[in-house]
């Protein structure tokens, strides 16, 4: 709001200077505008690349300052020569002076605070620069553009709705629109504006859309390092062909907050609009072109920052310069392992920076596309040529940070399907029996444990288990099952616990287990709470049992909380330490993700919890 009141004040403001002064001044002041206008967007991209090359000054804040300072000295200069060589002035009729000089001073006031405007927001904001938001999500989720497109034409249902942040006199959109259409090689050789910049402002907006203030908008250039020339490579790209079933996809709909830090996922298959097809770029995110700390470096972006750039081929040959941004990543989000994630303009990631990190990104583009360049943050870029044509997709899908899904390092579980290799099936699932059979004796002398017939109902054991349990054979006589909360099933996750905690991302962060919560998720993306755990390590020579069954207790807040301060430390040490998870779930789910403290962790195959 403060940017577009801004905005349209000056422009008024300048109009009406420009009413008093008359049309001949106005006509010169709108030709000095326009030059200043050309020079600006046409030696602000050169002059960035030198002065960041050259002199490795912060290419946040470079360009910005080039292509304000281009305009305003030639501005300046120009309108200085003007009002010394050119004194006189043209009579003309009063109102036509008067509106005539408007005309010029709307003119010069739409170039001059669009120029201003988008080396204002080409700043490092972080997507928001004092209240003016680069893109927004529609609270009625509403397709803001396509309101007179037919219900089939329009973007899934299930998905959020993006509306561009946009000024109301659009002066942003005026200065570089007018530019690109008078650029005629602009940026070197026969190469338009245009066909770099087939939408400036909005470059200027998706680009600037970074995860937080402190990320770059363009890659640092440096003694050690250039991300312009090498921040971004293009292995193959591919028509994909297959659609994107919602087997190997997922989505998130909520952006997480402090009330929800790790909103669920479902899954969704991808559909493109009709007329629209799908191209696969895997693509090499390299180091160069990192957000670089001291010594530590990560790629942190959003999918606006990975930009398509090439022509829409008419059946009659005319070539029409357009953009994309891609609408699903795979190797991105660690939280759902191999599968694709379909991703939203806000979606935020942030991947460890080896030399290379590898990504598959998908652009939905109009049919008749042809690429050209892939660019990841401003300026690096790299060609797409015919020579990278994939026959078909590549067989192998890539995890975040890691080597593509069934590629696991030597001696390091990858991937968010490994953890089911740290399950035990045959105890895991809608299972209502204990692990073992709890002796029924014990159990009633102690007034904390809740009994319904043989079914432990509630309670907390800990302490040698020999004194708790009986042999398999007497089970029947005793205590070998839970009872579920009304209408709930039972569901439970036994793990060999040290090896669950080994694969990557810490599945179960035992070192955070205090404030860890735990929850699994069904195929629709419903969340249910822990209500209880087991564990068993070895103890002095001998195994100590500790289990928590509390379905309808409020104050068990779904947090692992041994009673025996040694467990946590025994169940990272031990081979044969056993963990149970204990789930509430209605009958009929399946259940595909555990949420276990360090971020949720995709199975890769579903876990049924039964009628």
């Amino acid at each position: 709001m403060v940017v577009n009141i801004a905005a349209l004040l000056f422009v008024l403001g300048i109009t009406f200077v420009h009413s008093l002064y008359g049309l001949f001044s106005g006509l010169l002041n709108a030709f000095c505008a326009v030059v200043a206008l050309a020079v600006a967007f046409g030696y602000c991209e050169p002059l960035n690349a030198l002065i960041t090359g050259q002199f490795h000054l912060h290419s946040n804040y470079t360009e910005p300052l080039a292509l304000a300072l281009l305009f305003a000295v030639t501005l300046t200069v120009l309108r200085v020569l003007a009002d010394r060589f050119l004194r006189g002035n043209v009579r003309v009729p009063m109102y036509l002076d008067w509106v005539g000089g408007a005309v010029c001073g709307f003119i010069v006031g739409q170039i001059v605070v669009g120029v201003m405007v988008l080396s204002f927001l080409m700043l490092p904001w972080g997507g928001r620069a004092v209240t003016f938001e680069y893109i927004v999500r529609d609270p009625e989720n509403r397709l803001y553009q396509d309101a007179a497109l037919a219900p089939d034409q329009r973007k899934q249902d299930e998905r959020v709705v993006f509306r561009l942040g946009r000024l109301w006199l659009r002066s942003d959109e005026f200065a570089a629109g007018l530019f690109a259409r008078l650029s005629r090689g602009s940026l070197g050789g026969d190469v338009a504006f245009g066909a770099v910049y087939p939408d400036y402002a909005e470059w200027v907006r998706w680009t600037g859309n970074t995860v937080q203030p402190e990320s770059l908008t363009a890659p640092l250039r440096d003694e050690k390092q250039d991300g312009f020339e090498r921040g971004v490579k293009v292995e193959s790209w591919w028509e994909q062909t297959a659609k994107l079933s919602e087997e190997f996809t997922r989505y998130r709909k909520e952006f997480p907050s402090p009330a929800n830090n790790n909103p669920s996922y479902q899954r969704l298959e991808y559909r493109p609009q009709p007329g629209h097809r799908l191209i696969g770029v895997r693509l090499a995110l390299l180091r160069d072109a990192a957000d670089i700390y001291k010594s530590a470096a990560d790629h942190r972006f959003r999918p606006t920052q990975i930009r398509l750039v090439g022509d829409l081929v008419s059946p009659d040959g005319v070539r029409e310069p357009v953009h994309y941004v891609p609408e699903v990543l795979g190797g991105a989000d660690a939280r759902v392992g191999a599968n694709l994630r379909i991703v939203d303009p806000d979606a935020n990631f942030s991947l460890p920076a080896a030399e290379q990190v590898r990504i598959d990104a998908y652009f939905e583009v109009a049919e008749g596309f042809q690429p050209r360049f892939v660019e990841y943050r401003r300026h690096a870029r790299t060609p797409v040529t015919m020579g990278m044509l994939a026959k078909a997709p590549p067989t192998e899908r890539l995890t975040a940070g890691g080597p593509a899904a069934g590629k696991p390092a030597p001696d390091q579980a990858t991937g968010a399907g490994r953890f089911v290799d740290a399950v035990n099936r045959a105890a895991s699932g809608g299972i209502d029996r204990l692990p073992f059979a709890l002796r029924l004796e014990r159990l009633r002398s102690d007034l904390s444990i809740t009994l319904d017939g043989r079914l432990l109902a509630s309670g907390r054991i800990a302490g040698d288990r020999s004194a708790w349990t009986v042999p398999e054979a007497e089970a029947e006589s005793n205590v070998a099952r839970l009872k579920p909360p009304e209408g709930k099933r039972v569901f439970q996750l036994q793990t060999r616990a040290r090896r669950a905690a080994s694969i990557a991302g810490q599945a179960l962060n035992f070192a955070g287990a205090i404030t860890s919560q735990y929850y699994v998720y069904d195929n629709a993306g419903e969340r249910y709470e822990l209500v209880g755990y087991y564990a068993v390590v070895k103890r002095g020579g001998e195994d100590y049992l500790e289990l928590v069954y509390l379905p309808d207790d409020p104050s068990f807040r779904q947090m692992l909380d041994f009673r025996e301060g040694q467990v946590r430390r025994l169940l990272q040490e031990q081979d044969d330490a056993l963990l149970g998870l204990i789930f509430a779930v209605p009958p009929g789910k399946s259940i595909v993700a555990l949420d276990a403290g360090a971020g949720r962790i995709e199975f890769g195959e579903a876990i049924p919890v039964g009628e």
